[in-house]
């Protein structure tokens, strides 16, 4: 029988939090969050530049809310 959806994301979680939880884990996120304007803003004049950095940041946010102890919802389609 194939997992369920809520299955798939509970491991993939955990995945990520035994990834950045270790002292290297949690250096390299650092570094993603600071590379990436995780602590800037993602404006630019330039509409494709601005997008480009607000792509970057989305990666950090996304890693950041998979290794947090906040209840995560499946989007529905």
């Amino acid at each position: 029988m194939p997992k369920q959806p809520e299955e798939v994301l509970n491991e993939l979680r955990r995945s990520y939090q035994i990834c950045f939880s270790s002292k290297e884990g949690a250096i390299v996120l650092e570094d993603l969050k600071r590379k990436c304007g995780f602590y800037n803003s993602t404006f630019d004049k330039d509409p494709y530049i601005a997008a480009n950095l607000e792509g970057q940041r989305q990666v950090t946010l996304h890693i950041q809310n998979m290794t947090s102890n906040k209840p995560l919802k499946l989007k529905e389609k």
